[in-house]
Formats: C-alpha cells, structure tokens, sequence
C-alpha cells in the first residue's frame, strides 16, 4: 500500500516565516514520522527560505484563480493531486480552497478537510451561507481557528457535527526572552538607552488597526514617553502610514516602518510592549500568543476569543479605540510589576494551553489516526 500523501491548498502569500509556517513545519514532520507524505501548494513561492529549507514537504506553486469561472487553477491543481496520488486534501484560505475541494471531489480524493482562519461575512450578496455551507458538505471536518469562527459558521447554517475548533497556537521553543538578544537587537536597530520599544507585527492594511499607529504614537510622546514604535510588516497602507507620520512630526526615532522580518522571535525579545490594534475580522491572531511566548507584554484589542483566552495576561481594548490602547500602552510601560505578571501568566498560558503540538496532536489525528 503507498504512502498517504497530504495536500495542503494555502491560497495566501507567506511573506515570513510566522506561527502558521510553524505549524506546517511541525504537522509535516509528525506526519513524516507516520510515513505520510506533505506537499503545500501555495500561490507563489514562499518569501522565507528558512521555511523553504526547515519545512519537510513538496512545495507547488500554482497562481491563485482570478475568478471563479477560472479553469486553469484547478487544472493545475488536479494535475498535482493525480501526479502525487493525494490521499488527502486540506484546503485552507480563499477561492483557492473551493475550487481545491471541488477538484478533489471530482477526483475522488477520499479524505478531504477544510480551515477557516478567519471569521467568515454574512453578506447575501456574496452568497456566504451557501459557500461555506456547500464546502462544508464536500469535507470530513471543518477546522475552525476559534470558538468566535465556529459560532460564525454555525451561524451560516453549517452543521455543528461537521466543525472542530482547534487553535493553531504558536511554538514556545522558537519565542524566548533573551537580554543579549534584546542587546543585541537594540543595537542594530540604534534603539538609544532609555527608550522603550513598543512593536508590532502585521501586514499593514485595512482591519488590522495600523492606520491608528502614527497618532498612537504621537500621542504616547506627548505624554512624555520615550518610546521608538516599530512596525514589522508591509502592505498598501505604507505610504499612508510614512505620511501621516511626517504630518504629526514623527522621525525614525520615533516611528518605524521595517518592512517584512525573518527575525520576528528576536524583535520579539528585545520589545518592551507588543501592540496588537486589530479592528476587523480576524479569526484567532497569533502575534499576541507569539509575544506571550516571548516574554513580552501585551496590549491588544479584544477580537475573536482573545478576550476570553488572554484575561489576566495581557490589556485588552475595544477595537477601533486608539485614546485606550494609548492608555493600556502608558499603564504597561508605567508599571513594571504589572508587566512581569503578565509575562509570567502568558508565557504559561502558550506552554499550557496554546502550543502548537496541540494542534499537530489533533490535525495527525484526524489524517492517520
């Protein structure tokens, strides 16, 4: 009998090696020890190569469908499916992961599963609760990321035996505090003695709170805080963000816009205070658990099941607030014991409650067990 092969449909761009490029590494290789073989099909080729090098599977690139109507993406797609005698299918982001699984149906792959990482809309228009509840009958199970995903999709009338949540969490091993790596951080990116660094870590577009950054800023250094904001990330909101920054008289001392990191884990240690501003849709974010596990304080908005999961490790806000996440930010960093305490329970609640080997445990289960 042949090896199992597992194929994963991703339908986003990895742009750095983050927590869910963690989770493939860990799944791929727990299911290599049970004799299963990978293969991540992505639309174009992932931009870290250490993830490239670290995670054991067949990478494929196959460019996203422009439109539904779009045969060539599923036509590619089937041509991997038959050339690597897929077993199963997991379909995880966008139209990629509908067609993806109307493929594998067609072609009788047996073992086919589905992701939504993010709260799925209402809208009539976009014919939502026939989607999800149309990929829901051609799926084993249906993996939701939260328990705010799952009463989402409940909502949309896909059936509650068909949906396990699983929190993809994040790998405490990789997340540590580190004072000559906080050192040595600070030093490469000129942080002067005394200042605090306040970082975070998104793609810069709309939903996820970063038009708030420069006022947030500017508001933080008018209440006499010497801080240096530092954004890890890029997307169509830069310029906006570079402008306003320069409006409010904000100089790379002050706010920082560093484009795509590798070396997330290290900015990490060297942070007196992670800032998660998220206002839209999100599923479960992962920064704020990569930020626990790093030892570092956080402030965030209280999205998804982060109100509940976080209480007692970090300040959490309304969305959209930016005068609260000013005042979070100013209690924090005001209050040292406060920080420490918060270290300590967060980085047990990612050790505990949030590792990523829950998620492989339960992921390898569900494929070989």
């Amino acid at each position: 009998m042949s090896a199992p092969a597992i194929v994963h449909v991703m339908g986003w761009r990895s742009q750095q090696y983050g927590s869910f490029e963690r989770f493939l590494v860990a799944l791929a290789s727990r299911c290599a020890e049970q004799g299963a073989h990978t293969h991540l099909v992505f639309p174009a080729t992932p931009a870290s190569l250490a993830f490239a090098h670290d995670v054991p599977a067949e990478v494929h690139v196959i460019p996203s469908p422009m439109r539904a109507s779009d045969p060539r993406f599923a036509l590619r797609l089937a041509g991997v499916l038959q050339r690597v005698g897929a077993t199963h299918l997991h379909a995880h982001f966008g139209m990629d992961a509908y067609q993806a699984v109307a493929t594998a149906a067609l072609l009788a792959v047996p073992a086919r599963y589905a992701t939504k990482h993010i709260a799925p809309g209402s809208s009539r228009r976009s014919l939502s609760r026939t989607r999800h509840r149309w990929l829901a009958a051609r799926v084993r199970t249906f993996f939701a990321v939260s328990h705010h995903v799952r009463e989402q999709l409940l909502a949309l009338g896909v059936p509650s035996e068909k949906v396990e949540v699983c929190y993809l969490g994040v790998d405490p091993a990789a997340y540590r505090r580190s004072q000559l790596v906080r050192a040595e951080v600070r030093g490469e990116l000129g942080i002067v003695d005394g200042s605090r660094l306040v970082l975070t870590t998104s793609h810069l577009r709309p939903g996820k709170g970063m038009e708030m950054l420069p006022r947030v800023t500017a508001d933080l250094v008018g209440a006499g805080m010497n801080v240096t904001v530092l954004a890890a990330g890029d997307g169509p909101l830069r310029r906006q963000l570079e402008r306003e920054a320069r409006r409010r008289g904000l100089g790379r001392e002050r706010l920082r816009l560093v484009g795509v990191r590798e070396d997330v884990p290290r900015l990490l240690a060297a942070a007196d205070l992670f800032l998660f501003p998220a206002s839209g849709a999100e599923g479960l974010p992962l920064g704020p658990l990569e930020a626990l596990a790093a030892g570092a304080p956080v402030v965030a908005t209280a999205v998804s099941d982060l109100a509940t999961l976080l209480r007692g490790s970090a300040l959490l806000v309304a969305p959209g607030d930016p005068a609260a996440l000013v005042a979070a930010c100013r209690r924090l960093l005001g209050d040292p014991q406060l920080a420490d305490a918060m270290r300590r329970r967060g980085r047990e609640l990612v050790v505990g409650r949030l590792n990523v080997a829950r998620a492989v445990d339960v992921h390898a289960q569900y494929y070989l067990g």
